[in-house]
């Protein structure tokens, strides 16, 4: 694999991997924006409504059609927060131009589709469609809604709520059913403009394209754009944790507790050093040979599951367990304990080489597919460090049981937060 990256515009950025053993390759726009309760609704609405109809092609059904004339090109969208950023995404699956049997110029083709949804969109008394807009708005808003029906993900979702607020990270990229109900296309519409004239764009070709050909079509792209002053982004990193752990506790009508303790570990991805907290991370709790799956889940039997995850863009880490509502005290005392033991230097040998290669397989397999490369030079570029998969297992394997140690002591609980059944929290 060889990463390339050129600016086109100020603030719009080409990214190319190339990598020839796909027969298919991944285009991917991605639109970084600051996350903010005020737009997040609007910008989760986005390429929802984008990818409903443009001119030329007026319906979703034209669409596809149209891509399925293009060897079946696959366009969709997504939409994440990294940090205190808000990322809208849109992304394309083609064949390599060298497998049509036509002659046909995919790649060519399918940038004519993009180019048309994105920058032609069908619109209505010179804003997007109301059906439309109205239609996404629906299925934001139950996607909002269910939120609460995966608890797992819902404590986690509110820990992060508690933890970071008033904190840009405390927004959900999805926004809320308020702010989702309040959007019209009128205000959608000033929203489009806003975000294709402010946002910093990370473009990613990853495959055998013509990347040339791809940059100055996109070049061209953007220079029908009315661009402005792109947004001055940045992520505030989290270095210690309050004076008196923050505790939570939520009633729900559940059978089963879902316990998340929030820590600040004091360490970021730009420190240099981040490598040992994801090692620190595996040990701890991350994966079969892990402290807490051994001793909390196996041996102790105090969870139905148990897993730490680290986050380097806001330098903090969780732990997640979902318990019987009696097991409350024992379950986060024994949590709290196998982070001191590290801390003490209760570390084994293969308990370390067991995180290590763990790491190290996953970074290994980073190239068995077009999408797990994107993500890795992405975060490369949005962390300001690049590094190839090769580099990063490098460090993994010079990791020391001292540094980890070391790391640990900094690591500080901040918020507790347990969700448990109506009838147990009132005893």
């Amino acid at each position: 694999m060889s990463f390339e990256r050129k600016e086109l515009m100020r603030g719009v950025f080409f990214n190319t991997v190339r990598e020839t053993k796909f027969k298919a390759s991944l285009v991917s726009l991605r639109f970084v924006v600051p996350l903010a309760k005020e737009t997040a609704a609007k910008n989760a609405l986005l390429f929802p409504v984008l990818l409903r109809g443009c001119e030329q092609y007026p319906n979703i059904g034209s669409i596809r059609r149209e891509e399925e004339s293009i060897y079946d090109t696959g366009i969709s969208d997504s939409v994440y927060k990294r940090g205190d950023d808000q990322i809208l995404e849109v992304r394309m699956s083609l064949l390599d131009n060298q497998y049509a049997i036509d002659g046909m110029d995919i790649a060519g083709e399918a940038m004519s589709l993009l180019e048309n949804i994105l920058l032609h969109p069908v619109t209505e008394n010179g804003v997007f469609r109301e059906d439309y807009v109205e239609s996404e708005k629906q299925k934001l808003i139950d996607d909002i809604r269910a939120q609460v029906n995966d608890k797992r993900r819902y404590a986690a979702m509110r820990l992060v709520e508690e933890m970071f607020e008033g904190d840009p990270f405390s927004v959900s990229e999805l926004g809320t059913v308020e702010d989702a109900s309040d959007v019209c296309p009128a205000s959608l519409w000033e929203q489009y403009k806003e975000v294709f004239s402010r946002a910093h764009v990370e473009i990613f070709a990853v495959g055998n394209l013509n990347f040339e050909a791809l940059a100055s079509r996109f070049a061209e792209m953007f220079a029908t754009v009315s661009r402005g002053e792109p947004y001055m982004l940045s992520t505030s990193v989290m270095r210690s944790a309050r004076e008196t752990v923050k505790t939570v506790y939520e009633r729900q009508n559940i059978t089963q507790g879902k316990l998340v303790l929030g820590f600040f570990t004091g360490h970021s991805v730009p420190d240099g050093d981040y490598h040992v907290m994801q090692v620190l991370n595996t040990v701890y709790g991350a994966g079969v040979t892990s402290k807490l799956f051994l001793n909390v889940r196996e041996k102790l039997s105090l969870c139905y599951y148990c897993s730490s995850a680290e986050n380097g863009q806001k330098g903090y880490m969780t732990v997640s367990s979902g318990i019987e509502f009696s097991n409350e005290k024992k379950a986060s005392d024994e949590i709290l304990l196998q982070l001191e033991n590290i801390k003490n230097g209760v570390l084994t040998e293969s308990e370390l080489s067991d995180a290590k290669l763990a790491l190290i397989d996953s970074a290994a397999r980073v190239g068995d597919n077009t999408g797990s490369i994107l993500n890795w030079y992405f975060s490369c570029v949005m962390d300001g460090a690049l590094i190839t998969p090769e580099e990063k297992i490098e460090k993994f394997r010079s990791v020391t049981a001292e540094q980890v140690v070391r790391m640990a002591r900094d690591i500080r609980l901040d918020t507790y937060y347990f969700l448990c059944g109506k009838e147990e929290a009132a005893k």
